[in-house]
């Protein structure tokens, strides 16, 4: 009576032998041995081509980067899969996985891995002097300031950023611009940048500057470009002046005198300087051609002198 048992055995344990020498043939480990490429941009949706062997056509393969699913993957052959990259972080380099889908599942990581690039363009996060300041308080009026400075969110290249300065006069000033520009030039570090221009911002003008063409250190550009005004009032008109150290440090006489002219509070036109002369002629300290600091100028106006 033992020996049916002792057949039912066998016969149990050669069902079982050969369902698993069939089972270990029917899904194979994977055997990925490369991709390309091994890098895309941090939004993802790279294609990347995975080469190797017995990859799963009949039940697929799941292709992991960094842990995140690949968006789709298809497996054309037993030894290519196509798969594209989820989303990831700029300058993150993450471990590749391929799965075969039939049981047993077993994930195996390839040797390289994939890093995810910038594709973020940078923006403006701050810029000096803030949009719509109006400057009032300052010690000359014909120099005011000479730079701008612009943030952004990222380190940026300096040579790429184009900043571009556009000259009007403010409602209380006398004069228009004698130019629509202001010529300057751009420097920085890291992620901020300075413009600085070649003539000083005067009082009773409105600055308008635009910033574009930036590019972070990848080489995405600043989408749009970014514009900001600030403007500097004109001080109070005066009837008398004293004579600046600076008005006088480059050049006295009548270069001094014109300087002197120009100023918002005086005449704001250089070639007015000669009326400066007519009205101070016969002061006995007065000498055209040597200005000294802190001598007193009579500002002469009225409708004796042509003022309307």
């Amino acid at each position: 009576m033992q020996k049916p048992r002792n057949i039912a055995v066998l016969a149990a344990l050669t069902i079982v032998c050969a369902w698993m020498a069939g089972c270990a043939g029917c899904n194979p480990e994977p055997v990925p041995t490369g991709m390309n490429p091994t890098q895309g941009p941090e939004t993802g949706g790279t294609t990347v081509q995975i080469s190797g062997e017995k990859f799963d056509m009949k039940n697929g393969v799941t292709v992991t980067f960094g842990g995140k699913n690949a968006q789709s993957v298809t497996v054309p052959s037993e030894t290519q899969i196509t798969a594209v990259t989820p989303a990831g972080m700029a300058g993150q380099s993450v471990s590749v996985v391929v799965t075969n889908n039939g049981k047993p599942e077993i994930p195996v990581t390839l040797s390289q891995q994939f890093t995810y690039t910038d594709a973020t363009p940078p923006t403006v996060t701050m810029n000096e002097p803030a949009d719509g300041t109006v400057i009032s308080e300052y010690e000359d009026s014909l120099n005011v300031m000479n730079s701008v400075s612009v943030s952004f969110s990222e380190a940026i290249n300096s040579d790429s950023v184009s900043v571009s300065v556009a000259v009007a006069k403010t409602e209380d000033s006398m004069s228009e611009p004698m130019e629509a520009t202001l010529a300057g030039t751009v420097s920085g570090s890291g992620d901020s940048v300075t413009f600085t221009s070649d003539m000083p911002m005067r009082a009773g003008r409105m600055y308008t500057v635009t910033v574009s063409g930036a590019a972070d250190m990848a080489g995405n550009v600043l989408v749009n470009p970014h514009s900001f005004s600030f403007s500097i009032t004109s001080p109070e008109r005066l009837d008398r002046y004293r004579v600046q150290q600076e008005d006088i440090q480059e050049e006295n006489g009548e270069a001094a005198l014109k300087r002197i002219a120009a100023r918002p509070e005086i005449f704001d036109n250089p070639e007015m300087w000669e009326r400066l002369v007519a009205a101070n002629q016969d002061d006995y300290i007065f000498d055209r051609t040597r200005l000294s600091v802190g001598q007193r100028l009579w500002i002469p106006r009225g409708p004796a002198w042509g003022d309307k």
